[in-house]
């Protein structure tokens, strides 16, 4: 068994609080040896050293929502082409949401993906989220305890938000049994259907119809609430204004089991990001307010916000590049999620440690899986991220299949430079820069 340094860094691990000068040592076989302070400087007694000249080691980033097209309609996005972009971003472990065609809401289907993953996706572990109802459509649950069973991380009705209470009520029962998670988007489709992006005046003065804030707030409530009735433990999807923030915290404190996760687009953009039509940046919970935001970033520096998602939802141009109203909600977000909460803490609204702990150790635990930090043990799974690197975002060089990025002509901040998923180079930026030169 050969051993491997990496020394020279800035090592950051959210899960033990560290931010120091430092390096670690892996194993062949994808397990951290040993890590810290000690090992700024490279190892004798390694077969390989690493120099990762000052850049920022980290753990891997963990997205807790991924949308694909496989199965179904893998010209938006496969399996292998979402790992891919997913290295390329620092993201090293993804949920798949269920909203495919078939939907993944059977044993079967949680196999495939599982089985899928392993043959063709060879740059990120991939998750299965199982599906909460029958093909999504919320008139009859799943088989929750079987697809558990079977590797279904946790269970979501995807985008559709479920409004039979009643039968909400059951699948969160019948979960709780399972001691499975559930996760719920925070929405009143009823309020929201035909929506165009947030309402407000600025909505009004484009003449589009806006997603109520107060909706988002209505469906946390009712959702807390047959949590604390059912015991489950309830992941609420996506949060995006502050009151729904603070009907979390004020559950929390009634010790209900519940976790929330926030958009990078919801930490980055307001209402007015929509400007002049932009169809790239129609995306579902929409753009908020400036207040909203503000308090979106302000909840995950008190680590009230437990995850950071990329929202990953590819579309192909044909389906973007419409009327407003005609164009399909939706955005690419695997390349930029680590660069937008680097752009917050450029900008000092974040800390280094609060902007990555979202991202690894906090969703770690959340699906219980043991990478997500620096620690002996832990998977090898980590990334080298130049923080005080610019790049500017051209949706045409992301290498995700369908490149609808609001984040298109964004100038960001930090830059994953190499990415490691058991401790094997999935992604080099420098070599692929060089072999480009080279053709």
């Amino acid at each position: 068994m050969t051993r491997t340094a990496i020394y020279n860094a800035r090592l950051v691990d959210p899960a033990s609080g560290t931010d120091c000068q430092g390096g670690l040592i892996f194993s062949s076989d994808g397990v951290i040896i040993e890590s810290g302070a000690h090992l700024f400087q490279a190892p004798s007694n390694v077969e390989l050293a690493i120099d990762a000249q000052g850049h920022v080691l980290a753990p891997g980033v963990i997205d807790l929502r991924v949308k694909t097209g496989e199965p179904g309609n893998e010209n938006k996005e496969t399996l292998a082409t979402a790992s891919a972009a997913a290295a390329a971003g620092g993201i090293t472990s993804f949920l798949v949401m269920p909203d495919t065609s078939p939907v993944i809401d059977t044993v079967a289907l949680v196999d495939f993906i599982n089985r899928r993953a392993r043959d063709t996706a060879k740059s990120a572990r991939v998750y299965a989220a199982g599906g909460l109802t029958v093909g999504l459509k919320g008139e009859r649950m799943t088989e929750i305890g079987l697809m558990l069973e079977a590797g279904a991380r946790l269970f979501s009705n995807g985008e559709q938000a479920v409004e039979d209470i009643g039968l909400l009520r059951r699948a969160m029962q019948y979960a709780a049994g399972f001691n499975a998670i559930v996760m719920s988007r925070p929405d009143i489709h009823s309020l929201t259907r035909g929506s165009m992006m947030n309402s407000s005046a600025f909505a009004s003065r484009l003449g589009l119809k806006g997603a109520p804030p107060l909706a988002e707030l209505m469906a946390v409530e009712r959702d807390l609430i047959l949590a604390e009735m059912t015991g489950v433990r309830l992941l609420v999807d996506q949060i995006s204004t502050a009151r729904a923030l603070e009907a979390v915290e004020r559950a929390r404190d009634r010790g209900v089991k519940v976790w929330c996760t926030v958009s990078a687009n919801n930490l980055y953009f307001n209402e007015m990001d929509v400007g002049d039509y932009l169809t790239y940046c129609k995306v579902f919970p929409p753009f908020r307010s400036e207040e909203d935001r503000l308090a979106m970033i302000d909840g995950v520096a008190r680590g009230s916000i437990d995850a950071v998602v990329s929202a990953h939802d590819p579309q192909p141009p044909e389906d973007k590049r419409l009327p407003l109203p005609e164009a399909t909600f939706g955005a690419a977000g695997l390349e930029t999620l680590i660069s937008a909460l680097i752009s917050l803490v450029q900008d000092e609204r974040l800390s280094l440690i609060d902007a990555l702990r979202p991202l690894t150790s906090a969703p770690a635990d959340i699906l219980g899986v043991p990478q997500g930090r620096l620690a002996a043990g832990a998977p090898a799974d980590m990334i080298l991220v130049d923080i005080g690197a610019p790049w500017e975002c051209v949706r045409e060089d992301l290498r995700s299949r369908s490149q609808n990025s609001p984040f298109d002509g964004r100038r960001l901040q930090g830059r994953v430079v190499r990415t490691f998923l058991n401790g094997l180079t999935v992604f080099d930026r420098k070599a692929e820069m060089l072999a480009e030169q080279g053709a």
